[in-house]
């Protein structure tokens, strides 16, 4: 069954995984942590291998786990005017994610241009969500990327267990109302990870810009100071315990997207009980004692105030 951590991340659960049971009475964290050696998966480690800090002070660890953890994912296709000549690239990506859910594992198709659309319910039928991607895509000109981006992260609601997007995207955003760095900022606060897979546009980027009647360039509407569109995307997954890599034509996305999916099903999952529910944005950090270990886990938590 899936892993429930309800709510943004604090919640009094019962903890079930395909294997065992745990069992928590308090408001628990849940951090869902990679581990990787020279590229490779690391899978060996024991509780006392892992140190959690939350703004900087180390938590004891109520709940470990290193068995198959299931997921409920979000694909997220852009399919704007400057993905023209890439969109099937990202549709085969995609289905390649696809085709490799486990039983326990749910999904659900969006897409975005001007508009957003989420498409179908969370299903656990892998026919029925690739059936998504012939029926429900739609083509636009502009890009609301940030916006679409921010949608998805609310469209989990109560969902519980490990939460994930998975973007599908050259980068460019001519139309949101939301900035990138407001983006970034609201993955903070979210309890979901985030993949981004930023496609290699064939089209040039002031494409879009043409079609809405201007020839500025893209990069010309972000104000001095702001991150670029890859410094976002990146953020994105760094901060939230995701991962950014870019994709071309050339690229092998059967093996690309067999990584994916077995990091995802394979992290450690820690949990601890926070000392203080302030309501506030706390930062985490996840340590192991090998140096030479790389390792990937969301940077930070909303410590929400219980409801009276």
């Amino acid at each position: 069954m899936l892993a429930r951590f309800l709510g943004p991340t604090l919640v009094a659960t019962l903890l079930l995984t395909q294997q065992q049971v745990f069992r928590s009475g308090v408001n628990t964290v849940a951090i869902y942590v990679t581990v990787t050696e020279r590229g490779e998966l690391v899978r060996n480690l024991t509780k006392n291998d892992f140190e959690v800090l939350d703004n900087g002070r180390v938590q004891d660890l109520t709940v470990f786990s290193t068995e198959l953890q299931p997921i409920t994912a979000i694909l997220l296709v852009d399919t704007s005017a400057s993905m023209a000549l890439t969109l099937d690239l990202a549709r085969q990506a995609a289905e390649q994610f696809i085709i490799r859910m486990m039983p326990g594992d749910q999904a659900r198709v969006g897409n975005f241009s001007d508009r957003i659309n989420l498409g179908r319910p969370f299903s656990g039928d892998r026919d029925r969500v690739l059936r998504a991607f012939t029926e429900d895509l739609q083509i636009g000109n502009p890009t609301r990327l940030w916006d679409a981006i921010n949608q998805t992260m609310e469209a989990f609601g109560e969902v519980g267990g490990r939460r994930v997007v998975v973007l599908f995207t050259d980068g460019q955003d001519t139309a949101s109302t939301m900035d990138g760095r407001t983006v970034l900022d609201r993955a903070r606060s979210g309890d979901v990870m985030i993949y981004s897979v930023q496609i290699r546009s064939r089209v040039r980027p002031d494409l879009e810009w043409e079609i809405l009647g201007s020839g500025a360039n893209v990069q010309s509407r972000n104000r001095r100071g702001d991150p670029t569109p890859t410094q976002v995307l990146r953020g994105l997954a760094s901060q939230t315990g995701g991962l950014h890599f870019t994709l071309n034509q050339n690229d092998d996305v059967n093996a690309t997207f067999t990584q994916v999916a077995t990091e995802l099903h394979q992290q450690y999952l820690l949990g601890f009980a926070p000392q203080t529910l302030d309501g506030k944005v706390h930062e985490l950090a996840v340590r192991v004692k090998n140096p030479q270990v790389e390792v990937r886990a969301r940077r930070w938590y909303l410590a929400a105030k219980e409801a009276k």
